[in-house]
């Protein structure tokens, strides 16, 4: 494998395997060390492929367990096992606490400060919620619970 742009080209194959189902959502990935013997490259550029499909949100960093690919492997729910899980775990119990709500939910900051995380984090719980069509973001303004039965509100107009 050529040197420079080594961890895009880890990145890419392992985006192929994905696609074509030798990686199942769920599944953990081998390790860097695993990986950069596999590809012939240092542990940082294993590393590095592995950041730009976090970042990219495919792969899921569990603390002490390795990398999984992201998704579930079965539609039977199970308990949040990674800090972004957690925090939209608790942002969806806060939505089903108060259903009618069109309340702006906490920014970022506050939840990044209430859970411990990152605010990076705080943005993939976000992004899943709003994926599940839960919450709306809106650049600017903040996140609100998604509308139900095309109830408009004071912020759409």
């Amino acid at each position: 494998m050529a040197p420079r742009g080594s961890y895009l080209q880890i990145a890419d194959e392992l985006r192929r395997r994905l696609a074509g189902g030798e990686l199942q959502p769920g599944s953990m990935l081998p390790s860097e060390q695993a990986l950069a013997h596999e590809f012939s490259v240092s542990r940082g550029t294993a590393r590095s492929a592995f950041a730009v499909l976090a970042e990219e949100g495919l792969i899921e960093v569990l603390p002490g367990q390795g990398r999984r690919i992201a998704g579930s492997v079965d539609s039977a729910p199970r308990a949040p096992t990674t800090a972004w899980e957690k925090v939209a775990a608790d942002l969806r119990g806060r939505l089903q606490a108060d259903p009618g709500s069109r309340a702006l939910l906490p920014s970022e900051a506050e939840l990044a400060a209430e859970h411990g995380v990152s605010r990076n984090t705080v943005r993939r719980a976000y992004r899943q919620l709003v994926e599940e069509g839960l919450v709306v973001v809106r650049h600017g303004s903040g996140a609100f619970p998604a509308h139900r039965r095309g109830a408009s509100t004071a912020h759409d107009r």
